[in-house]
Parts: structure tokens; sequence; C-alpha cells
């Protein structure tokens, strides 16, 4: 994949919102750095909203190539990345949000 979002060269601990249309069941998110200018997200979080206020999800360290985090399953209108830590701005190419069988 050759597209991927990033912020300006400053800002290293960035949020990205996904709002959905209608709100989704997930359990499973996937994410993805743009590899072809190196793995730089150390630290990152999760949220989603319920109620109106934020809740974690999941934290983690490094996305790399590939990271699938499995958590549990929530129904959401939206869902928040946050780079915690980066040393250069964040290039992330893929965030999807799935839901695993039981």
């Amino acid at each position: 994949m050759d597209t991927y979002w990033a912020t300006d060269d400053g800002v290293t601990t960035p949020e990205l919102v996904l709002a959905f249309p209608e709100p989704v069941t997930f359990n499973v998110v996937g994410l993805r750095e743009y590899l072809p200018l190196g793995q730089r997200v150390e630290r990152f979080a999760i949220d989603v909203e319920a109620g109106g206020a934020w809740r974690k999800w999941c934290q983690a360290a490094a996305i790399g190539n590939r990271r699938l985090l499995r958590g549990e399953r929530c129904r959401t209108g939206r869902l928040r990345l946050r780079i915690l830590a980066s040393p250069v701005c964040p290039a992330i190419s893929e965030l999807g949000v799935y839901e695993q069988s039981r």
C-alpha cells in the first residue's frame, strides 16, 4: 500500500479519530505503519467512545509492519488512536476494526 496518514514533521504525539456512520462491534484492531519511511511509533493507545466519554481499550508498544490487538468486544460509534511516543511524525497506512467470532 502506497498511501498513509501522517502529521506535520513536528507533531509526534497526534490523535486520529474514526467516526463510523453507524456504531460498530469489534474485538480486534489492526494497525500498520508505512515502513518505507521506517518504524516510528514506540507507544500508542486505542480508545473507544462510550456515553460521551473516551475509555481506553488498549495500550501497547510498537506497531511496525502489522499489529493485531485483541481485546474486549465492544460497540462504539467512534474510535481514537493516540500516539503516545514517536521520535518523528508517525505514518500510519492501515487502521481497521474487526469482529472475531467467539
